[in-house]
């Protein structure tokens, strides 16, 4: 269905994206209200509170001093549909250089297109149908001190406006405190230097996220609170996290400061993520899917080989492969095998680098054969600056029982 406007209106169109995306009050239709949106699926099922967390690709755009907290090289992408052809896409890419600090790369654009331009005497006039907002990011941020990172974005931003196109250029700046392991506080400067667009001074932004990382990292929580130099008023943001299957599967919840309600739900394989959230706007329900990828950098995983093993049958023992690359010298490492319920029965650990390879013969810290069942184990490392990175969860299963095949299970003569 087409969308009639008249052209002395091309501006004042802007509003209508803000009133479908925004989170929080009284930035609606200022210029650059785009910059402030919520940025992934995953940040949007915590209902957009992210600059204390800051730590996946997004960061970018919510707290860029996140990136230096990171490991692994990510590309993170969003496609959404908001209404009658209207879409907003992110595009982001984060890399981590030795010995330079982290990089990154990131791409936001807001379209509307499909409407039809009148004058004053509603006459069609032969001009563009649509309306375009974005910024090109261009990231660095590096750890300053034990604890302490700080980041920069110089952006690029770009309009079209039925035609009538500008660009601007920009500055946000981060900081990221870690004064504990379980707590981060953030600060993120929005245009910090403001890019000037079409004649219209985009507005300065400043966020203060608090952030906390709770029971082994099994819950995040983060509280973001802003101010708009265009307007009056604070905003807030309030989400969390909660891993319910070993880094694998994730229920998120959370609420601004509009009490509208966000939701949402991931999953991670290996090194993929897939991530939606939905939450209640204006024109009714808004849904979100954004993907992930990550790889290499300063990497942390085990593989177990075989899968299945029993401690009485042919293949006796696992053996765990080790690739543990940190950006600063590891100090001490352990490795933890847990049963089904979450009890650790065996520990592994050591000062310095961990070995290349840790075999588990199937028993306890105790000498005692582990029963039967499904374990995981997780590699954890603490390197000089005090950070704690952990790998993934690695699954495999004892089975003394002789089985008729499969990965790793006995065989007979």
């Amino acid at each position: 269905m087409k969308k009639s406007i008249l052209i002395a209106m091309s501006l004042v169109a802007l509003t209508g994206f803000g009133q479908i995306t925004s989170a929080g009050t009284g930035d609606h239709g200022l210029p650059g209200e785009y910059l402030t949106y919520d940025i992934g699926a995953r940040a949007a099922g915590m209902g957009g509170a992210m600059s204390g967390l800051a730590d996946d690709v997004t960061a970018i755009f919510y707290n860029p001093a996140g990136l230096a907290t990171q490991n692994p090289i990510q590309v993170g992408v969003q496609h959404v549909i908001l209404f009658e052809d209207t879409m907003f896409d992110f595009l982001g890419f984060s890399m981590p250089i030795v010995d330079v600090g982290h990089i990154g790369v990131g791409i936001i654009m807001l379209h509307s297109s499909g409407f039809n331009v009148v004058d004053e005497t509603y006459t069609p006039l032969n001009i563009s149908d649509s309306i375009s907002q974005g910024s090109v990011y261009l990231s660095y941020a590096r750890d300053i001190i034990p604890g302490f990172s700080a980041g920069a974005n110089v952006k690029v931003a770009y309009e079209d406006i039925f035609g009538h196109t500008g660009t601007g250029v920009g500055i946000d700046l981060g900081g990221l405190y870690s004064p504990i392991p379980e707590m981060q506080v953030g600060i993120y400067v929005n245009n910090a230097l403001t890019p000037n667009v079409l004649g219209d001074m985009y507005f300065t932004n400043v966020v203060l996220g608090i952030a906390g990382k709770l029971f082994n990292d099994d819950l995040l929580l983060d509280l973001d609170v802003s101010k708009s130099l265009g307007n009056q008023g604070f905003k807030w943001e309030v989400g969390g996290e909660l891993d319910v299957y070993e880094d694998m599967a994730f229920v998120r919840a959370g609420l601004n400061d509009e009490l509208k309600v966000h939701l949402g739900l991931g999953g991670k394989y290996i090194n993929i993520t897939l991530d939606y959230a939905i939450s209640i706007e204006d024109l009714g329900l808004a849904h979100k899917i954004s993907a992930g990828y990550s790889m290499g950098g300063f990497e942390m995983n085990i593989k177990a080989t075989p899968k299945i093993f029993s401690p009485v049958g042919i293949k006796k023992i696992t053996t765990f492969a080790v690739r543990a690359v940190s950006k600063y010298p590891v100090i001490e490492w352990e490795m933890n095998i847990k049963d089904q319920n979450g009890d650790i029965v065996r520990s592994y650990s050591g000062e310095e680098n961990p070995p290349n390879q840790i075999a588990w013969n199937g028993k306890d810290d105790r000498g005692l054969p582990a029963p039967d069942g499904n374990f995981s184990a997780q590699l954890i490392i603490t390197d000089t600056n005090g950070k704690i990175i952990k790998s993934n969860f690695e699954s495999v299963k004892i089975q003394s029982a002789v089985p008729l095949g499969g990965e790793g299970g006995l065989e007979l003569d």
